[in-house]
C-alpha cells in the first residue's frame, strides 16, 4: 500500500465530495430564497447524480487513456462551480451551476478510484475503506461547516471555498503518477467485451447498490428539511446530515478493514438487514441523543459496503477497473437519484418523516439481493 500518495488521493476525494454535497445542508436556505417547492428542491437533489449516470462511459473513456486527465479534470470543474450556487440568482441558473458541478464530480470517480485500489496493493477493500473515507468524511463534515459559513459570511462569499481544492489540485499534479498501467505500446487492454463474463454479478452489484442507494439519497437530501419540519433552524438543522454522513465513515471502515479477512457477502447482506431497525426507530425517537444514536448506528450499517461493492467490481474485472467502479459508484448513484422527485412529491404530500419510513423499510428487499452475490475465492486477498 502506497500510503502518502493513498492519503493524498484521499485529501482531493475530501474535497470534490464536500463540494458535490454542498447542496444539501444549504437546500433549506435556497428553498426559502427562491421560493422552491419540495418537488423543484428534490430535483435539485439529483442534479449531481444524474450526471453520474455517465460514469460507465467516462469509465471506459478513462481506462482507454494514456493518463488520468479525467481526475484533474474533475477536480477543477468541481472546485470551480458546486460553490457557485451561492450567486446564482434564479432557479435555471442553479440548475446549470449544479450540473457542470456535478460533471466535474462523474468525470473524477471512475479514474480516482482506480488510482486509489491500484496504490492499495493486496488490501484493496481495506485501502478503498480509506478512500471512501476521505470522501465520506466531506459528506460528513459539509452539513457542520456550509450552515455556519453562510450564516457568517452569506451565500455570495461561498465561492471562496473553492480555495482549498485548488490548492490540493496542485499537489495531485505534482505528487500522484497519472500514467495508466493498462496503457502500453499507444493502446489499451480495457474493452468493453472484457466484461461479458462478469455481466451478470455485475448487474447484480449495480442493483443492489441502486437500492442501497435510494435509500441513502433520500435521507441525505431529507433529513435537513425534516429537522426544519419539526422546527430546528439552518444550523441545527444540519447536524442530524453531518452525523449520518459521518456515520458511513465509521461504517465503511471498520467492514472495509473485515472485508480483506473474510468473505464480504454476508458482510453487504448483514449490514442492511440490520440497517432497518435503526432508521425506522430514529423517525419516532423523541430527544436529540436518543435520535442522532440511532441515526449513527442505522447510517453505519447502511452505507458500510461502498467499499466492499467497489472492490467486488474491481476484482471481477481488473483490466476495466475505471469502468467496473463506475457502476457502483456514480451510475447507480444517479440512477437512484431520480426518485428523489417521486420522494419529495410523497413529502409535500404525506410529509417526510412519513416518506422516510417507507425508505427505512428498503433495505429488507437489497438485502435479499445480496444473498445471491458471488462469494470471493479463497486465492483472493
Amino acid at each position: 500500500m502506497q500510503k502518502i500518495r493513498l492519503f493524498l488521493i484521499t485529501l482531493s476525494h475530501f474535497c470534490v465530495d464536500s463540494y458535490a454535497t454542498l447542496l444539501q445542508p444549504l437546500l433549506p436556505l435556497l428553498k426559502a430564497n427562491l421560493g422552491l417547492s419540495l418537488a423543484q428542491t428534490g430535483f435539485l437533489g439529483t442534479i449531481v447524480s444524474i450526471c453520474n449516470i455517465s460514469q460507465p462511459l467516462l469509465g471506459l473513456w478513462a481506462d482507454r487513456m494514456a493518463r488520468r486527465w479525467l481526475v484533474v479534470g474533475g477536480l477543477i470543474l468541481a472546485t470551480v462551480f458546486a460553490p457557485l450556487m451561492g450567486l446564482a440568482p434564479d432557479y435555471l441558473t442553479l440548475v446549470g451551476i449544479l450540473a457542470l458541478g456535478g460533471i466535474g464530480v462523474a468525470a473524477f470517480h471512475p479514474q480516482v478510484f482506480s488510482l486509489a485500489g491500484e496504490l492499495s496493493g493486496p488490501r484493496r477493500s481495506f485501502g478503498l475503506a480509506l478512500f471512501i473515507f476521505g470522501g465520506t468524511l466531506g459528506l460528513g463534515l459539509t452539513p457542520l461547516w456550509a450552515p455556519t459559513y453562510t450564516n457568517h459570511f452569506g451565500l455570495e462569499n461561498l465561492p471562496y471555498v473553492s480555495i482549498p481544492g485548488l490548492l490540493f489540485l496542485l499537489l495531485l499534479l505534482r505528487f500522484i503518477p497519472l500514467d495508466n498501467p493498462n496503457f502500453a505500446n499507444g493502446k489499451s487492454n480495457a474493452q468493453w467485451r472484457n466484461l461479458g463474463d462478469h455481466a451478470g454479478p455485475l448487474f447484480l452489484i449495480t442493483a443492489i447498490v441502486i437500492l442501497r442507494s435510494v435509500t441513502g439519497l433520500g435521507f441525505g437530501t431529507f433529513l435537513a428539511l425534516l429537522a426544519q419540519e419539526r422546527g430546528l433552524d439552518l444550523v441545527a438543522g444540519g447536524i442530524p446530515l453531518g452525523i449520518y454522513n459521518i456515520a458511513g465513515v465509521v461504517g465503511a471502515l471498520l467492514v472495509g478493514y473485515l472485508a480483506d479477512r473474510i468473505d464480504p457477502k454476508p458482510l453487504v447482506w448483514g449490514s442492511l438487514l440490520l440497517s432497518v431497525p435503526p432508521l425506522y426507530a430514529f423517525i419516532y425517537a423523541e430527544g436529540a441523543l436518543a435520535s442522532n444514536v440511532l441515526l449513527f448506528i442505522g447510517g453505519g450499517l447502511l452505507m458500510s459496503s461502498n467499499s466492499i461493492m467497489v472492490a467486488m467490481a474491481q476484482e471481477l474485472s481488473p483490466e476495466n477497473t475505471g469502468l467496473a467502479s463506475s457502476l457502483p459508484l456514480g451510475f447507480s448513484w444517479g440512477l437512484a437519484s431520480l426518485t428523489l422527485p417521486l420522494i419529495g412529491y410523497l413529502g409535500d404530500h404525506i410529509g417526510v418523516a412519513e416518506t422516510l419510513k417507507y425508505l427505512a423499510l428498503l433495505p429488507i428487499l437489497t438485502a435479499v439481493l445480496a444473498f445471491y452475490l458471488p462469494s470471493r475465492p479463497k486465492d483472493v486477498t
